[in-house]
């Protein structure tokens, strides 16, 4: 009886712990403007989002096209060849895990461009290997600046991303701590507060987390509007 109502703990905190994961990245990408889904018909890819806009370079309510794919992937082939699963994988790495484009995404993007003469492929113990070809190269420097605002864009979002999942889940953020003793205690009484509130909405409904998601992207606009 004791390890069953032991177990059954585990099973709640381990719940907790997901719940609190799953709603940080929603609440999130929510702060920020975005949103993602699963893809398919009617739906938005994994990394596709809202978050552009407001004078970065892009209009406000796109997501990445065909072409933004091309040209990141260009990049990385400038820095070095590169198989697929791999270009999929550093895309995964550089935005902290916020755009994955899909392979059905990835390999349709390298044939285009190998057949382009962008780039070129190689045959590694079965695999293709990418280069990036002079073309390639050529057309990567009349994009430059797009390129740049993409991946600096995606490093912004992740950056942010990572910092609001570790305020939800208790953890410190590094940046806050060696500003930490100069906050006032009453800010640092709401920080806890507002973790606790979050904690104790362990088990909300779909409709009570975009509410909940709603008053902090208010909350994040009021406190950056000064």
């Amino acid at each position: 009886m004791h390890n069953h109502s032991h177990s059954k703990h585990q099973g709640h905190g381990h719940g907790e712990r997901n719940f609190l994961r799953h709603f940080s990245e929603h609440a999130t990408l929510h702060a920020i403007g975005g949103r993602h889904g699963g893809g398919g018909s009617g739906h938005r890819q994994r990394g596709s989002f809202d978050g552009f806009g407001e004078g970065d370079g892009f209009p406000p309510g796109r997501k990445f096209t065909s072409q933004d794919l091309q040209l990141m992937i260009l990049a990385m082939l400038a820095e070095k060849p590169a198989h697929g699963y791999e270009l999929i994988k550093e895309l995964g790495a550089r935005s902290n895990g916020f755009y994955s484009p899909s392979p059905g995404m990835v390999y349709p993007a390298l044939t285009y461009l190998d057949e382009l003469g962008y780039i070129t492929a190689t045959l590694e113990s079965n695999r293709k290997c990418y280069s990036i070809a002079d073309e390639g190269l050529q057309y990567l420097a009349a994009n430059q600046e797009r390129v740049d605002m993409i991946f600096a864009k995606l490093s912004s979002i992740a950056h942010r991303m990572d910092s609001v999942r570790r305020a939800y889940a208790g953890e410190p953020d590094q940046e806050l701590d060696g500003r930490e003793e100069h906050a006032l205690p009453e800010l640092l009484e709401a920080r806890h507060a507002l973790k606790a509130a979050l904690r104790q909405s362990a088990a909300a409904s779909p409709d009570e987390q975009a509410r909940i998601a709603k008053l902090l992207r208010e909350t994040a606009r009021a406190i950056l509007t000064r």
